[in-house]
């Protein structure tokens, strides 16, 4: 072999090393790489598992406060109960935002009369042919009957007229979306009253004028007649998200008092992240649930 094949082998094997070199390094970049990707997905999952963990224990704390305030008459947290968002900076950077909405306050789907809800819906915004067909498929979608209501009622001959595949539930509402399946809602009518709904005010009644101070505050205001529909207090929703840096999570759940559902309990226990405050000046309740977490994380280390 002369010096020239010899060169050119050396040379060869001088690539080939380099070549091999390159893909363990590749590999090795790669398998780094995927390490440190899956330890940063861990601690996502960690920060995940821990914020949710939080977020079902404010939950949990706000309807053992209302439970114990209702029993003895105390005071508790103070939590607005119209649904307004409140921010609680809370340690580590987290931040929980928080919501209790009394759901004797709001237009009941099963259980409010047509004219109330049909008055109501005017009010919020909607045209009076569309609160006047609304309210009459409303009471046709809950009642057991096939018998149209008045001006505007649908029953199954109706929505198949419109081409829709379904029809009424002949029976109660289970939850304020199924607004979405009446004939004569759209989008833009959902949007504004889902605000103003429940399935959970037994009692029917409610007080507009506080519903549209909230809702409508720009809007005409009914008269007013002194009559007040003061709330049972019998049911609850409360919403909590935690939020550190990326990472969300959140409970959204229905707390009973009292009614014909249940006992004191939960009705609805669901994650939910829906939910945004402009942090501001902590609300009072924000240093009863700081001082309460603080004594858990000592518990648990």
């Amino acid at each position: 072999m002369n010096g020239g094949d010899r060169q050119g082998e050396d040379g060869f094997v001088l690539v080939s090393v380099v070549m091999v070199l390159a893909a363990v390094s590749a590999v090795l970049a790669t398998a780094i790489l995927q390490t440190r990707a899956n330890a940063a997905l861990a601690r996502t999952r960690a920060d995940l598992v821990n914020l949710q963990g939080m977020a079902d224990g404010i939950t949990r704390l706000l309807a053992h406060d209302l439970a114990v305030g209702r029993t003895y008459r105390l005071a508790g947290l103070g939590l607005p109960e119209d649904g307004s968002p409140v921010a609680c900076a809370l340690p580590s950077g987290r931040v929980a935002v928080l919501s209790l909405e009394d759901q004797g306050r709001l237009i009941d789907l099963n259980r409010t009369p047509r004219p109330a809800m049909e008055e109501a819906f005017r009010l919020l915004g909607v045209p009076d042919s569309a609160a006047l067909a609304l309210g009459a498929e409303i009471a046709d979608y809950r009642d057991a009957d096939d018998v149209p209501e008045p001006n505007g009622g649908a029953e199954l001959a109706q929505y198949r007229a419109r081409g829709l595949a379904y029809g009424p539930r002949n029976g109660p509402f289970l939850s304020v979306d199924e607004i979405g399946r009446l004939p004569s809602m759209t989008p833009e009518i959902a949007a504004r009253l889902q605000p103003a709904l429940t399935v959970y005010n037994e009692a029917g009644s409610f007080d507009l004028a506080s519903l549209m101070r909230r809702l409508r505050p720009s809007g005409p205001m009914p008269p007013q007649d002194g009559k007040r529909s003061p709330s049972p207090r019998q049911y609850f929703r409360m919403s909590v998200t935690l939020v550190q840096g990326t990472a969300r999570a959140g409970r959204v759940g229905v707390y009973a008092l009292g009614g014909t559902r249940t006992g004191t309990d939960f009705l609805v226990w669901q994650p939910g992240v829906a939910l945004s405050a402009t942090p501001g000046v902590d609300h009072p309740a924000c240093a009863a649930i700081r001082a309460v977490l603080t004594t858990s994380e000592l518990r648990g280390s």
